[in-house]
């Protein structure tokens, strides 16, 4: 499978949330562009076009095993859920590279209904930081999405990295806690 490819154009505002649903396991990230096109006037004649007969823009989706990225019909991240078990994740201390300003895109082989695949990425975290690494080879460089997302892409302009910032997780290495901790003592399991 090869590595999407990574082109970028120049620099959108974005907003983006970044959530660790402990309930479900799942790392979730909405990533909202300002429309460049957009005025006071309410927008472009095809986004008016696009309202007035419902049209609704393709979207792209990139799955790698449990995670999945939606991108938008310009093939910029809009979405990304990931599946995961914290325990699971590798303890890193990465040195932070700041990220290059910039509207990253996505290019991919998609299929006709605009579906691409990669292989599952490895897995870090750097608590520091509260920083999750979805890496699948080294970065030469990074390119922001919005201020606590960004791609990493290598030389060859592939990408190799997603990483997540201000994603503060606590693990239970330490052991059971709350109730499960409490029943373990008091049937003499935690012993």
């Amino acid at each position: 499978m090869t590595l999407p490819a990574i082109y970028t154009s120049a620099h959108v505002d974005s907003r983006q949330t970044v959530e660790w649903d402990s309930d479900s396991f799942t790392v979730r990230c909405a990533v909202e562009h300002a429309s460049p096109s957009s005025s006071e006037t309410g927008g472009s004649f095809s986004e008016e076009l696009e309202r007035r007969f419902d049209i609704v823009p393709r979207t792209y989706v990139i799955t790698a095993g449990t995670l999945s990225m939606l991108l938008d019909s310009e093939k910029r991240l809009k979405e990304l859920d990931f599946y995961t078990n914290a325990e699971k994740w590798v303890e890193c201390a990465f040195p932070y590279v700041d990220a290059l300003s910039g509207t990253p895109h996505i290019e991919a082989i998609f299929d006709e209904n605009g579906h691409a695949t990669m292989m599952d990425p490895d897995v870090f975290y750097e608590p520091r930081r509260g920083t999750l690494y979805l890496s699948w080879s080294n970065s030469s460089t990074w390119c922001a999405v919005a201020p606590r997302i960004a791609l990493g892409v290598g030389s060859d302009h592939r990408l190799t990295q997603i990483r997540l910032d201000g994603l503060f997780v606590e693990t239970t290495k330490q052991g059971p806690k709350g109730l499960w901790a409490k029943l373990l003592r008091r049937d003499g399991a935690g012993t």
